[in-house]
């Protein structure tokens, strides 16, 4: 079976190169370090990694929300486990970006090596962990027998299996045999997502709940400075945006000429698109980074990275993309968090737990299109008392849900005997 997923793995990526070459030159830096993806390493690596002087903790952190939530659950970790050692691997360039700037200095980055053997191989002789924790849904079948080939424990956190991955799982259960009963414990987000997993063979699994709660805290982060937009009027912080999304944003801003619109893309190598889309609605956009003034300006374009956060922080409505238009949705969690009514589209499957207990609690405001999206807006904009009805459940929803990375670390820890 490994070798007939190999062959079929190394097919997809001929024929999806020629895409994700594009997604790496679009977003830019994708030359750094690109040998990392192949398990090519500096002599300087080497040397640095050659040496361990304790338990060596290997975590991998896809892109920019995965890597904001590794670092909060790093911190928790090396308390329980001060001798620890980790090496952080990232999938995308952003993510990398991102844990470059915030990491301690004493944690090593690395790009996450294709799902060959060999590049595979070549990273575990590398990084020698005596762990490795896995995030979300981040199971490669040849990084996973690699691990059990050396008796290497392996750990899936904040872990969740949605509808669309059952399915799939479904479908290719013959081609991959047996994968996740190589995990030394699994730690899901819910009850659905834990069920899931047992049901495809984990022999342990734990419903701790979801990391997003600790890592949206504000007290998650260093103190950092708001950002300063001098508006007077009402401000629709749009986060995560996918294509489409915009247009819509941009219609309801000529629908509703006093309010200020932030537009945070969840690509930002999307920003020249949005620009050219912007001037054909005729909308006076400002840029957060390399833009000129611009006259009496109604939208500012976040073309920037790890700022979303911070732009929350301004705004009187916010509403999280990918959730209109596309499927999956954003994390409600972190917006919510910053003491602002959040509107979501009805297309947040990724985020189904948490937008059902929201929903619940009337902690959230659920639109199914544009014309809703709209009415939404204004009647939170206008009325204060629906404003703060909506954050004060969204702060009881969040207050009864923190204390997953504890949790995850004590079983971890538990698990390991350290």
């Amino acid at each position: 079976m490994r070798l007939l997923y190999t062959i079929l793995y190394a097919l997809g990526f001929v024929l999806l190169s020629p895409v994700f070459l594009y997604k790496m030159w679009k977003r830019g830096k994708y030359r750094e370090n690109f040998s990392q993806r192949f398990g090519r390493y500096s002599p300087e690596l080497r040397a640095k990694l050659a040496t361990k002087t304790g338990p060596r903790c290997w975590l991998q952190a896809v892109s920019v929300g995965e890597v904001n939530i590794a670092l909060v659950f790093l911190a928790t970790l090396r308390k329980a486990m001060p001798a620890v050692q980790v090496v952080l691997t990232t999938t995308t360039s952003t993510g990398y970006a991102l844990a470059r700037e915030r990491l301690p200095a004493d944690v090593v980055l690395l790009y996450f090596p294709q799902d060959f053997p060999a590049c595979v191989r070549r990273a575990y002789a590398l990084i020698q962990p005596d762990f490795i924790l896995l995030m979300e849904s981040e199971v490669w079948p040849n990084h996973v027998w690699e691990a059990a080939r050396r008796s290497v424990p392996l750990f899936l956190i904040n872990a969740r299996m949605s509808p669309r991955s059952v399915r799939r799982q479904e479908k290719v259960r013959w081609l991959f045999g047996k994968i996740f009963d190589k995990f030394t414990l699994v730690c899901a987000q819910s009850q659905e997502d834990a069920g899931n997993f047992r049901r495809f063979g984990s022999p342990r699994v734990e419903m701790t709940g979801n990391l997003k709660y600790d890592a949206a805290l504000p007290s998650a982060d260093a103190p950092r400075d708001v950002p300063v937009l001098g508006v007077t009027g009402a401000v629709l912080v749009a986060g995560s945006t996918h294509p489409g999304e915009e247009e819509i944003l941009f219609d309801l801003l000529k629908q509703m000429p006093e309010l200020f619109l932030v537009l945070v893309p969840r690509h930002v190598e999307r920003a020249p698109e949005i620009i050219e889309l912007a001037k054909r609605k005729g909308i006076a956009m400002e840029l957060r980074k390399n833009g000129g003034p611009v006259p009496n300006p109604t939208c500012l374009l976040v073309n920037t990275t790890g700022e979303l956060k911070w732009f929350y922080g301004v705004a009187t409505v916010i509403f999280v993309g990918k959730s209109l238009v596309g499927i999956g949705g954003q994390n409600i969690v972190e917006a919510a968090a910053s003491g602002h009514p959040v509107i979501c589209g009805p297309n947040m499957q990724n985020f189904k737990a948490i937008t059902a207990e929201f929903l619940a609690a009337g902690a959230c405001v659920q639109v199914q299109d544009a014309s809703e999206l709209l009415a939404a807006v204004r009647e939170l904009c206008k009325d204060e008392s629906r404003r703060a009805n909506v954050v004060a459940a969204a702060k009881t929803v969040i207050e009864r849900n923190v204390g997953a990375t504890q949790r995850t670390v004590d079983l971890i820890a538990a698990s390991l005997r350290l």
